[in-house]
């Protein structure tokens, strides 16, 4: 499981060569143990803990995965611990959510996800438009989203002005094959949409509406690109199983609207975004990062294109660990040793005692991990057994019943139980 993603990882981050000789297989190979770790010490903790407890309660999932969690976690790399704490914190969150819903402790409320995420996206726009607001990483992601420009100050290596006369040669190479008088008139086009009218404040070089839609239209490709990318990878094996349908299955699944959602997600977000910021200091005749507030929050909203409660309570979880560095840093907020250690516990556990007793309430793509991880063993618990309970842990498989081995035990589907 960890080979294929640290190999493209490392590809992709362009590593060296002593990094693929002599750390790369030690870091498989760790992430591994800690998954291999977690899997069996929650076993095995399963049955410690019901011989002590002297049978089966509620909880008794909860306590044998949060000691397998901290056994499991110490052994896998600091580095990486955050980044499964996180991870893993968001699933819990989504999956103690649909728990309160099933138990109508709160109403679905419509778009709720879009919301989040436009507060979320306010806030990271206002960070990205201070000095100094955003990490390194999280600022390159943003700006590799909407550009540098209304950033304080233009960062000289992602300039977007010294970058002009690539992007200039990159457009008009795209003419070279149509006639002289078309590709002329082309560039012509191109050169007059580029000098409408910018405001003095404005960063970018070329006029506010050129700004705005061919921001959007990048995104607007790459996101398209991306979800094409998906789908081409996520039925290769498909050409294994089935060489003969796999060319009009894929072309079946190319040929939908919805593939254009992620691209319309991304292409308004940019667009939306810049619009604000240049409409603003038009409006205003004055610049501030409070306009990376109003444009971020509007911009949000362009998820409705593209709904995800994953993505936006990733995003949300993200900006709470930032601002609890920014108020560690200030003083403000106090340190814990070992906090990534907990949360990753506290929130696996969670994960894995809805596993036990509440399936349906888990994210479907994180119970197919549950199972790939535990070769179906979560899905042979006799759940039937476990409605007692009042959670509904059935409701998945309503008539499944294992097939017990009569030598120990005499249990039917009809009881008594």
């Amino acid at each position: 499981m960890y080979a294929p993603l640290y190999l493209v990882t490392a590809v992709l981050r362009r590593k060296n060569k002593d990094y693929f000789l002599k750390r790369l297989l030690p870091e498989i190979l760790q992430s591994t143990l800690f998954l291999g770790t977690n899997a069996f010490m929650f076993i095995a903790s399963f049955c410690v803990w019901r011989k002590i407890l002297g049978g089966f309660f509620l909880f008794s999932s909860f306590l044998p995965a949060f000691c397998a969690s901290v056994c499991a976690i110490s052994i896998e790399r600091k580095k990486r611990r955050g980044l499964l704490a996180l991870y893993i914190t968001n699933v819990a969150v989504e999956t103690l959510y649909r728990m309160a819903l099933s138990r109508g402790i709160v109403t679905e409320r419509k778009n709720i996800e879009v919301l989040l995420f436009s507060v979320t996206s306010a806030i990271y726009m206002y960070f990205f438009r201070m000095k100094n607001g955003l990490e390194k990483s999280t600022l390159s992601a943003i700006g590799f989203l909407v550009g540098y420009d209304e950033r304080p100050q233009v960062e000289p290596h992602v300039s977007s002005t010294e970058s002009l006369p690539r992007k200039e040669k990159s457009f008009l190479g795209k003419f070279q094959c149509l006639p002289k008088w078309l590709e002329q008139a082309l560039s012509n086009l191109h050169q007059r949409f580029r000098k409408g009218p910018r405001h003095h404040l404005c960063r970018h070089t070329h006029s506010c509406l050129a700004y705005t839609l061919e921001g959007s239209a990048v995104q607007f490709g790459i996101g398209c690109a991306a979800q094409i990318g998906i789908i081409c990878l996520t039925s290769l094996p498909r050409l294994l199983k089935e060489p003969k349908t796999f060319l009009g299955h894929l072309a079946r699944s190319l040929w939908k609207k919805d593939n254009c959602y992620l691209g319309a997600f991304l292409g308004s977000f940019v667009g939306i975004f810049r619009l604000i910021n240049c409409l603003l200091r038009w409006l205003r005749n004055h610049d501030e990062a409070f306009h990376g507030l109003i444009a971020g929050f509007l911009a949000g909203w362009s998820m409705m294109w593209y709904k995800s409660v994953t993505v936006a309570l990733y995003m949300t979880l993200k900006l709470v660990e930032i601002l609890y560095f920014k108020g560690i840093a200030t003083g403000k907020m106090p340190y814990f040793k070992s906090a990534d250690v907990l949360i990753y516990s506290i929130s696996t556990a969670v994960c894995f005692h809805a596993g036990v007793f509440e399936p349906h309430n888990i994210r479907p793509t994180y119970w197919r991990f549950l199972l790939r991880l535990t070769k179906n063993r979560m899905g042979t618990i006799n759940r039937r057994l476990c409605d007692v309970f009042g959670v509904n842990s059935s409701k998945m498989n309503p008539n499944f019943w294992p097939n017990y081995d009569p030598q120990y035990t005499n249990i039917k589907p009809e009881g008594p139980w």
